[in-house]
């Protein structure tokens, strides 16, 4: 499978968006009907916005002692977990999802993000106001 990043214009049409895709879309034969999965691409400035929230939330609480602890339990508590098998009691346990670029799309990695905003929020009684601009300060 071959991939290119395109970008819609106003007038529906697709066109290539990096010059060092232009060799790979020459090879693609006009009047052809392609098969095209959407996707967007992860911002990077997201994901590191992400790790200022969960950073700001760890420097102002003292329940955890491990910020990788309270990531994952901000994630579980958001609804954004699998169930998988408990090889230790043989029951099932929840497990947060991967944040990684390849795992989540922007659009799911957006949900993910507001949704770990509110529980922070209920669970931790923060101004979601506050929040949001010491994370745009932080940040």
């Amino acid at each position: 499978m071959t991939k290119i990043a395109l970008i819609k214009g106003l007038d529906n049409a697709f066109r290539i968006a990096y010059d060092s895709d232009y060799e790979t879309a020459k090879k693609i034969k006009p009047n052809e009907v392609y098969e095209y999965e959407f996707k967007k691409p992860r911002n990077y400035d997201f994901h590191k916005k992400f790790f200022a929230l969960v950073n700001l939330c760890f420097c102002n609480q003292e329940k955890y002692n491990n910020i990788e602890h309270l990531r994952k339990d901000l994630i579980i508590c958001s609804g954004h977990y699998e169930i998988i098998f408990d090889l230790e009691t043989g029951g099932q346990k929840k497990e947060a999802l991967s944040i990684a670029f390849n795992s989540m799309d922007e659009v799911q990695f957006s949900k993910l993000y507001n949704d770990v905003l509110q529980v922070i929020c209920d669970k931790f009684l923060f101004d979601k106001e506050q929040v949001l601009d010491s994370v745009h300060q932080y940040f």
